[in-house]
């Protein structure tokens, strides 16, 4: 460029800046191509975002305006905090609550060819014949032994000894064995973990259950059901008024069915409307029969379109949830019928008592000849006699040390004392072990040769039906097995101290090594027991201790317990207990004595002269005398001298469960009474009439001292 095209251009650019007017219109200029490039900007990325979110465009969001744009945020700016709007505070993931036990229901199958999964009605008949263990407890530290064993327990007679189990699942309408890794045994925590919420299924190795016509009822109606999924595949209906393509009139492609007809599982086929996906293009289907919703069968030409593949996986899929909704539909009408049958309303024991009593047959006797010194063998004979029968009225005959006779005839007093008695010695005998009120069965060879076990249970039914008193000695875990109840029993039932010892060192074991060292004492016990097994780690521990407690309590006894149950069965005494079993359980299991100065005073009625006589008058003032005795007793020595007044007066320490008949009275002893020819100074008590004769005595420290010589010295009946 020339010097005189700079000056020129110089010159030029003086003039533009010179002119105020001239740099106000380049300013303009300038911003509105700034706006114009922004507005475009801001366009293409409103249009990409909704090109690639469509939904964004359909969110009632404001959209941009042509008007100016906002230069501070851009609207679809991305939001910085992720939390909720609603709260500032973070929801915090509610932690796992882990158990070491679970319940599952156990159904028993009733022969091993059953293979389908168990509905509704197989489950009630099942559940009639106690093969459904509902909401059974599982601990997640049993091994596969353990497991068999537990289940075996809860089902008690019904799986006999010579019965394997295995163990099966439900596989949609099917029972299928769980298929584990080589070495995996079906434990605790594998059934935790495989069935989850399903039924456990137990099939027998022989039948168990032999109903021919029950069972073939019920395993056809299973079939129909395990059909219904095929049938309803090759069903296709058309809502369409009138024919659809290809469609064929063949009667024997579309066979008798009509829709009025029905399934085979007993319900309807539902109409078009209650089924989506029913009609389409595409779908292959013959003439309908006439009616609102037109059904056909689908060709079976070997060729199939998309739709039909489809609807038949849907159908499929369908089937299957139903399949599992009916499982466990029927699993918890079995669990409820299971509750209704254990939630029964409690007959009272004294009503169930009274029904059996009723079938004694008061008019003949069967006599025992007692000798208070030697009960249990007194007892022993009298039940071995032939002439005994358990319905027949007892009669006894006590005797003293020296061999006399007695002056009592039984009406009922001396029954009473010698069922208490006899109930006595049972509890102290060698066939039971254990704490005083907690006693389980011990294992004694001679009462196992003489079968005394058998005679023990019939004593004990025999106590309950013939007015005698309970024996609530004995543990609830042998209840529990009495009732067919799964039993868990504790280290302290453990009655031999030797052993006890043994196993607490196992318990409190702390390593590995320390658990080996106290077991080495305990092998020969192990092997007997079939509990010796290598220890792998410290959690083998505990199961290890609960194998030992289960064997020494229950598995070693079996032989005995089994004798004792038959014996309970007399007079249908252990049907009446497994049916109502919280009616009977105080009856065995001990209860702290509720015996009080109220209720002794409350249960004897009191025999008044006529009012206004004279003899009237001494007798009230001996009755102030008898309360407060009572009271003073249960105050200084409390149930237990109490007890020995109502043996005193109606041989039985405490009250039958089927009360006492008659009821005991009260009455007062005057002189010339009886032959007296002087006031008596001892009360007296006649047991047969439960009977008690209070002397009138005019102080009452006299009173108290004649009325415990007479307790502590009187032997037998008559008077003191």
């Amino acid at each position: 460029m020339s010097s005189q095209e700079l000056t020129e251009a110089a010159a030029l650019l003086n003039n533009i800046l010179a002119s105020a007017e001239t740099i106000r219109t380049l300013s303009n200029a300038t911003a509105t191509g700034q706006q114009s490039h922004d507005a475009s900007g801001s366009d293409t990325v409103d249009s990409r975002l909704t090109t690639l979110f469509p939904s964004r465009g359909r969110s009632g969001l404001p959209q941009p305006s042509a008007g100016p744009v906002r230069t501070s945020v851009p609207r679809y700016q991305a939001q910085q905090s992720f939390g909720t709007w609603t709260s500032g505070k973070r929801r915090r993931r509610a932690c796992a609550q882990h158990h070491d036990h679970f319940n599952k229901d156990v159904i028993l199958l009733p022969n091993p060819s059953w293979g389908i999964v168990c509905r509704q009605g197989t489950k009630v008949w099942l559940h009639k014949r106690g093969h459904i263990l509902s909401a059974f407890e599982f601990q997640k530290v049993w091994d596969h032994e353990t497991v068999i064993q537990r289940i075996r327990d809860g089902f008690g007679e019904r799986i006999p000894e010579d019965v394997s189990l295995q163990f099966l699942m439900a596989c949609g309408n099917k029972l299928v064995c769980p298929k584990l890794q080589k070495g995996q045994e079906l434990n605790g925590i594998l059934i935790h973990k495989v069935y989850k919420t399903k039924a456990l299924y137990v099939k027998p190795s022989r039948m168990l259950l032999d109903d021919s016509e029950d069972d073939t009822h019920l395993s056809s109606n299973s079939t129909h059901s395990t059909s219904k999924m095929n049938t309803r595949a090759s069903i296709c209906i058309n809502s369409d008024d009138g024919e659809s393509p290809g469609t064929s009139s063949n009667n024997e492609e579309r066979g008798n069915w009509n829709p009025g007809t029905s399934l085979p599982d007993g319900g309807a086929l539902a109409g078009s409307d209650g089924i989506p996906g029913t009609s389409g293009p595409g779908t292959s289907s013959t003439k309908g029969i006439s009616g609102p919703d037109e059904v056909c069968l689908a060709r079976h030409n070997g060729t199939h379109s998309v739709d039909e593949d489809s609807y038949s996986s849907y159908l499929t899929l369908v089937a299957t949830i139903s399949e599992d909704s009916s499982e466990d539909e029927g699993l918890q009408q079995a669990i409820v019928a299971s509750m209704e049958s254990h939630n029964v309303e409690n007959v009272p024991v004294k009503k169930i008592l009274l029904e059996l009593a009723s079938k004694i047959n008061v008019n003949q006797r069967c006599r025992f000849n007692i000798n208070r010194s030697a009960v249990w063998e007194g007892a022993i004979r009298g039940f071995k006699r032939l002439s005994y029968e358990p319905n027949l009225m007892m009669s006894i005959k006590f005797s003293d040390d020296m061999g006399k006779n007695e002056e009592g005839v039984d009406l009922g007093g001396p029954r009473r004392e010698f069922l208490r008695l006899l109930m006595e010695s049972i509890a102290t005998s060698p066939m039971f072990e254990g704490k005083e009120n907690s006693k389980n069965f011990a294992l004694d060879s001679t009462a196992l040769r003489e079968d005394w076990y058998y005679i023990a249970g019939r004593a004990m039914a025999i106590s309950l039906v013939h007015g005698g008193p309970p024996p609530n000695f004995l543990s609830p875990v042998v209840f529990s097995l009495l009732v067919d109840i799964s039993a868990n029993p504790v280290l302290e039932d453990i009655a031999d101290a030797d052993l006890l010892e043994k196993v607490k060192k196992v318990s409190e074991s702390t390593t590995i090594e320390d658990l080996e060292m106290s077991k080495a004492p305990l092998l020969d016990y192990l092997a007997n027991a079939g509990c010796l097994r290598p220890l792998r780690s410290i959690r083998d521990r505990d199961l290890l201790v609960q194998d030992i407690v289960m064997f020494q309590v229950i598995h070693r006894v079996q032989g005995p317990f089994q004798r004792f149950r038959e014996g309970l069965k007399t007079l249908g005494v252990l049907d009446k207990i497994q049916k109502n079993p919280d009616s009977f359980r105080p009856l065995f299991c001990h209860e702290p004595s509720t015996l009080t100065a109220d209720q002794v005073d409350d249960l004897f009625t009191i025999r008044l002269s006529p009012e206004g006589s004279n003899k009237r008058v001494a007798e009230e003032v001996v009755i102030t005398f008898w309360r407060d005795y009572l009271q003073d007793t249960e105050e200084e020595e409390g149930p237990s001298k109490l007890q020995k007044i109502l043996a005193f007066a109606t041989g039985a320490s405490v009250v039958p469960p089927i009360g006492f008949s008659p009821s005991p009275s009260l009455e007062f002893i005057h002189k010339g009474d009886d032959d007296f020819s002087s006031t008596p100074l001892f009360p007296m008590a006649n047991t047969c009439v439960n009977c008690i004769r209070l002397p009138l005595h005019v102080s009452y420290h006299v009173f108290k001292e004649k009325f415990d010589f007479a307790l502590g010295n009187t032997y037998g009946f008559g008077r003191a």
